[in-house]
């Protein structure tokens, strides 16, 4: 089968379809698959580095504030949509599978134009203003939190996360990483792009960390270099910092605890590994729908959500500090929120 998996702008969107796509592969390995994407965004990068076809539209999100990209926002994406159009009537895919995002809207607009079955995905609690209106040239919607339903109509399957962090082995990753098991490890880290915020209150108090911890930090590469100018000289045994790892399996399988901002991809994978979570959502995110992600797992008992203007370094330390961080408990309660099927599931109803 011919499928068209629109992926592009974060992390957030290209992980669940490179997902979707590695489960494709694993059941149907005849399968062609062609990702569209956003000269804009990660996809060059993310989804090359995995071997599979990818082509790139123009497409531009639309902002609320007004400022050349907004305005110029309705004319990229329509270009992008003869782009998508040409592109679609080349391929001649079954279907095509959306993972939300703005350069999923030309996309999609130009798959119903030409009678393609259209599969949307969304990852977040509050589904993207893209999806809410795609949704209803599709054939089928797949939300990833049943408290999505109340906002459109839709099935529920969860977010799909790759095998490989499904399936990594502590121990392995620990010898990966050159770590032992006598400290128990927090990996923070800010999503595919770092934050700085994050990055700040950490770096401020690393040398107050308990013992009996080790931090296991990704700057992300925007503020790797003067997060390496500040660390210069101090020795800091219980405390590695990197800029990125492509491969987050090792990390996440390493890992007694996160502290993450909550975007929904994230979240799956923390989920699949039962890893407890310290939750601080991005202020700035459409709609503050990182909040309504955290406040589902945290009302569910696997994360403690902290506000981003809460998360000072004093805040960080009593985090690490608490006698009271339920570690066994807060992990059960991810492994009961988990959806590990949902790959499987998905692909079921494309080919079903």
């Amino acid at each position: 089968m011919k499928i068209v998996i629109v992926a592009g702008g974060t992390g957030g969107h290209i992980y669940p379809g490179l997902a979707i796509a590695e489960e494709i592969k694993r059941r149907d390995p005849d399968s062609s698959i062609l990702f569209i994407g956003s000269e804009e965004g990660l996809e060059k990068d993310l989804i090359g580095r995995e071997g599979y076809n990818l082509v790139l539209i123009r497409a531009r999100a639309l902002l609320r504030k007004l400022s050349y990209k907004a305005l110029s926002a309705p004319f990229v994406s329509a270009i992008g949509f003869f782009q998508a159009l040409r592109i679609l009537k080349s391929f001649l895919p079954k279907i095509i599978l959306s993972t939300g995002g703005y350069v999923s809207l030309p996309v999609v607009l130009a798959g119903r134009l030409l009678g393609i079955p259209v599969f949307i995905h969304e990852q977040n609690v509050l589904p993207g203003a893209v999806n809410r209106f795609c949704h209803r040239f599709a054939k089928k919607t797949l939300v990833a939190f049943a408290e999505s339903l109340r906002y459109l109509k839709g099935e529920v399957v969860g977010n799909p996360v790759r095998r490989k962090i499904r399936e990594a082995s502590k121990t392995t990753a620990l010898k990966n990483l050159n770590l032992t098991q006598d400290k128990k490890i927090v990996l923070i880290m800010g999503g595919s792009q770092g934050s700085k915020k994050i990055n700040e209150t950490v770096i401020s108090a690393i040398e107050s960390v308990p013992a009996g911890l080790f931090i296991l930090h990704l700057i992300g590469n925007r503020d790797y270099a003067w997060v390496s100018r500040y660390l210069e000289g101090k020795k800091i045994e219980n405390y590695r910092a990197l800029p990125y790892l492509h491969d987050m399996a090792d990390a996440l399988a390493a890992a007694d605890l996160v502290i993450s901002r909550a975007g929904a991809t994230a979240i799956a994978e923390f989920l699949v590994r039962g890893l407890p979570m310290i939750l601080i959502p991005f202020p700035y995110a459409a709609e503050d729908h990182q909040r309504l992600n955290a406040r589902v797992i945290e009302q569910k008992g696997g994360a403690i959500m902290v506000e981003d203007e809460l998360f000072t370094p004093q805040k960080f330390i009593e985090i690490l500090g608490q006698a009271g961080l339920d570690y066994a408990k807060m992990k059960a309660a991810c492994l009961s929120l988990a959806r590990p099927e949902a790959a499987e599931k998905i692909v079921d109803l494309i080919y079903g």
